[in-house]
């Protein structure tokens, strides 16, 4: 046989094997998808109100409508139900084994996200008709795959119930994501330029958005809890109250955010590592930068957790819930209580590893520690049996200017800032004379800790309606 006719064999042969080919591709991606929207009826608040798909030999075409519940603020401050937030994606998905001769893989999907509704056709008519949201998905022969999602900037008014608008401006974002099959596990990385909001009392403006994640299911069987590592970054941050606003001139800036979240699995238990710090933090003139707030939560109970979750996306979904909350503020943790309170029995221990912030008088820094130990499912009703359990203890530095600046703030002249100092000034000296604070140079330093039912400031026993007269 020659050249040319094993060539032009070898093209009949693929000619003949590849409708075949893409015809399983297109079976293998439809059950991909099938796979992730069954996961999706798990999800609390995000339905999905509509499907439809068209398979052909090369190609096929989905459609998928997701509906969420959107309550809204009335003029007479109750929360009503507004019309639902729906979106759709529309994707045209090319079948492998080379979708779009460009790739090797089972199948790629150009998607578009549609909002419906007001705000949607105000979207649309910002962006000349453009998605708001359009991503390219690569699916591997195994499930997993990569998508690059991109978002034009526009500027939209959306109405607040109220008669009044937000303005939102969006400079646009970028993002890649790797995911394996059934998104046990991915990875993330985005940007985004800018994002400012504006009301009629407030504007906020943010610029240099970068965020990344590594995170993986912690359960095969639940969705929505993922264990592993966050990340975002933030230039700058500002937000300034208008002259005609009800706000007053409250004004504060900040630069160089950083918010890292750090969330190990262990077993059926997940720790919360968080710590968030900005190098600036300008209140009107004042800078109390470098800032930091780090927190732990450690050994969560993941199911649990996700019922509290579950529950609590089910009330901020529920417009009914929502109003009688108005009402009644307490009734937001009586559906709550139950979870909570197993999530309780399992020991969980909370700490705030620091809070700090530099004044013009130096810096102040807390840290403190709070866990319950060997709570019985009987004692979970009983409010003095979990005191008794409470452990609790706190370290707090603050610099004496500061305290002295914050009892004079209020002051209305000088003379009166004068002798709000000298009262704070004479209630340090009685409580370190007490034992209860320590004075090193221009530091106040106390620390408190709670254990069997007793409070105790540095070391000594505490009692607050007797604290006068010792």
């Amino acid at each position: 046989m020659s050249r040319p006719t094993k060539i032009a064999t070898a093209l009949v042969a693929i000619a003949l094997i590849y409708p075949a080919a893409t015809w399983f591709s297109g079976q293998r991606i439809q059950a991909v998808l099938d796979e992730h929207y069954a996961d999706m009826k798990s999800h609390p608040s995000l339905k999905v109100s509509e499907r439809t798909y068209e398979r052909g030999v090369f190609s096929s075409t989905e459609k998928v409508s997701f509906e969420m519940a959107m309550p809204v603020a009335a003029e007479d401050g109750t929360v009503q139900a507004g019309e639902p937030l729906r979106m759709t994606i529309s994707s045209r998905i090319q079948h492998g084994p080379v979708p779009g001769f460009e790739t090797l893989a089972a199948a790629m999907l150009d998607s578009e996200v549609v909002l419906e509704g007001e705000v949607g056709a105000a979207l649309r008519k910002s962006l000349g008709g453009k998605a708001p949201l359009v991503a390219r998905t690569v699916v591997k022969f195994d499930g997993g795959g990569h998508s690059a999602m991109t978002s034009p900037a526009f500027e939209l008014a959306v109405p607040d119930g109220t008669g009044q608008a937000l303005r939102i401006g969006f400079s646009g974002l970028k993002a890649d994501i790797d995911f394996s099959a059934g998104m046990r596990s991915y990875t993330m990385k985005g940007t985004a330029d800018g994002l400012s909001m504006e009301d009629p009392d407030m504007l906020i403006e943010l610029s240099g958005l970068v965020f990344d994640a590594d995170q993986h299911r912690l359960f095969d069987d639940e969705a929505w809890l993922y264990a592993g590592k966050q990340r975002a970054t933030v230039a700058s941050m500002k937000a300034e109250a208008k002259e005609e606003g009800e706000l007053g001139d409250t004004r504060f800036e900040l630069e160089l955010l950083s918010y890292d979240i750090d969330m190990p699995g262990k077993g059926e238990y997940l720790d919360i590592k968080a710590l968030m710090g900005t190098e600036v933090l300008r209140v009107a003139d004042v800078d109390y930068g470098p800032a930091h707030y780090d927190f732990s939560i450690r050994h969560l109970h993941g199911r649990t957790l996700m019922d509290l979750y579950r529950k609590l996306l089910e009330i901020s979904g529920d417009p009914a819930q929502l109003a009688q909350q108005t009402e009644d503020p307490a009734a937001l943790f009586a559906p709550l209580a139950g979870p909570a309170m197993t999530l309780l029995a399992h020991d969980p221990e909370f700490s705030i590893d620091r809070i700090s912030f530099t004044s013009p008088h130096g810096t102040a820094a807390l840290s403190a520690e709070v866990s319950l130990k060997g709570v019985q499912p009987d004692e979970l009703s009983n409010p003095l049996m979990l005191l008794a359990k409470l452990r609790a203890s706190a370290d707090l530095s603050v610099p004496q200017g500061l305290l002295l600046a914050f009892a004079s703030n209020e002051a209305e002249d000088p003379e009166e800032a004068d002798f709000a100092a000298a009262q704070l000034q004479q209630q340090l000296e009685l409580l370190e004379a007490q034992g209860y604070l320590q004075r090193q140079g221009d530091q106040v330093k106390t620390s408190a800790a709670f254990s069997q039912g007793q409070l105790t400031v540095n070391g000594r026993p505490f009692n607050p309606l007797a604290m006068g007269g010792r």
